[in-house]
């Protein structure tokens, strides 16, 4: 007999009561039949005989009781083997919870990386197309000489000023906007805008714009100005719109 999750010594124990209760058994029939034979007969009956029955029923109480009690032991065996592998069926669910749990943190953080990656690129993409602006003062234009001397400024003579708008490297320049105005003045910037390279009434922009990276990731779009009115402070002002 093959039991399945049985030692071999629990198995020995089963086969060898299940053997004394058969033995047993036979032992009691034949006694009963001997018995039975001899009252025919009319024969006394033994202390030997009487035993005989007695004996066979102690030995079916000891079979029984290793027999039960290596039953016990099997049915123990059965019901740790079931908790075991109940064991490992729980430890597996919980592994797999485990690792979805994982994947769905994963991609929740994947999730919101990516709306914070495209969060950053809306926001740089609209700066972009508002631009970035820089503006100086620039004073009346003093000619070099004697103290009292009459003369006046021109272009070749006047200071020559570079205003610079700070933007990403990666920045690709689309467009600079440029405008003067009188420092005094209320005229809107839409209404002082000049182009580069033009006469705006004794001050003028150059021709083409430079750019120079800085730290941190950055990089200044410049453009070249120049003021030679002896009279009038002016407002130079710039606005780099610019693409990522």
């Amino acid at each position: 007999m093959d039991f399945p999750n049985v030692s071999e010594p629990l198995t020995a124990a089963l086969i060898g009561a299940l053997a004394t209760v058969a033995g047993a058994l036979v032992q009691l029939r034949i006694s009963w039949r001997r018995e039975m034979k001899e009252r025919e007969r009319g024969q006394p009956i033994t202390k030997k005989t009487r035993r005989g029955p007695v004996i066979v029923v102690f030995a079916l109480l000891v079979a029984a009781a290793v027999g039960g009690f290596s039953l016990s032991q099997y049915f123990v065996s059965l019901r740790e083997g079931d908790r075991d592998s109940l064991r490992a069926d729980l430890q597996s669910k919980l592994s797999e919870i485990n690792a979805t749990a994982t994947r769905l943190e994963r991609a929740r953080m994947n999730e919101r990386r990516q709306i914070e990656t495209e969060v950053q690129r809306a926001d740089a993409s609209r700066l972009g197309e508002e631009g970035a602006s820089a503006s100086v003062v620039v004073g009346p234009c003093k000619p070099e000489g004697a103290p009292g001397a009459k003369q006046e400024c021109t272009e070749q003579s006047a200071l020559r000023i570079a205003i610079c708008a700070r933007v990403p490297a990666s920045a690709t320049v689309r467009e600079v906007l440029l405008y003067v105005r009188a420092a005094n003045s209320k005229q809107p910037w839409e209404d002082a805008r000049v182009q580069a390279g033009q006469d705006a009434g004794q001050a003028r922009f150059a021709d083409k714009f430079t750019e120079r990276p800085v730290g941190d990731g950055g990089k200044e779009i410049c453009q070249g100005f120049a003021n030679w009115s002896g009279e009038k402070s002016r407002i130079a002002r710039i606005l780099v719109k610019y693409a990522l």
